[in-house]
């Protein structure tokens, strides 16, 4: 039985079996998806990569369990993301936190946007170390999690560092990246010990 197709966001492919992937989609409305798609489609069809924003049309095995992506529609690809190796790595750690750390059904819309714009950011702009912060930051602050009343007052002197990184566009960022690496580091951490977070 097939469904309505759902527009989401790649965040995972990873092979499964000789002739399939398994995707992990974040859909506005369900949250985290898991289907499996043939590995090798047809010459015409469209291969589903990190990043991507596409529709899926998917369809429930007749036991029930796992779902098959039956069709999939490319409608904007990422490319930008992989102009250097450190906005892979920030867009591909990134990706974990949200595949590690699911969201609930009642935030699956607020998350996919931050996502989306935070890969589009890192896409197109500068700064993918900051927009990586940024974005974890707005996960954290809209999941209802205390970072802004707990965790930016207890950073003491660095509390401003971080302020400038948050309130900057990235355009115009001028917070060395290696003080932006060291406040992710612990904001993650932070993470980790108030709200459960697994890290990658």
């Amino acid at each position: 039985m097939s469904s309505a197709p759902l527009r989401c966001l790649v965040l995972g492919r990873d092979p499964s079996g000789e002739s399939h992937s398994l995707l992990t989609l974040l859909e506005p409305t369900e949250g985290l998806v898991r289907c499996l798609i043939r590995a090798r489609p047809g010459k015409t069809a469209t291969t589903p990569d990190l990043f991507d924003d596409g529709e899926i049309t998917l369809e429930r095995a007749k036991d029930g369990g796992t779902r098959f992506a039956r069709d999939y529609r490319l409608l904007h690809r990422r490319l930008g993301i992989a102009r250097d190796h450190r906005t892979l790595e920030r867009a591909c750690r990134f990706a974990a936190m949200l595949r590690k750390n699911p969201p609930p059904p009642e935030s699956a819309p607020v998350c996919a946007r931050i996502a989306a714009e935070t890969f589009e950011a890192m896409a197109t702009r500068p700064r993918a170390d900051a927009a990586y912060f940024k974005g974890l930051w707005l996960m954290l602050k809209d999941g209802g999690w205390p970072v802004q009343e707990d965790w930016l007052p207890g950073l003491g002197a660095r509390r401003e560092a971080a302020g400038a990184v948050l309130l900057q566009p990235l355009d115009a960022q001028t917070t060395e990246e290696e003080v932006v690496a060291r406040l992710a580091a612990d904001l993650e951490r932070w993470a980790a010990g108030e709200a459960h977070f697994v890290l990658p």
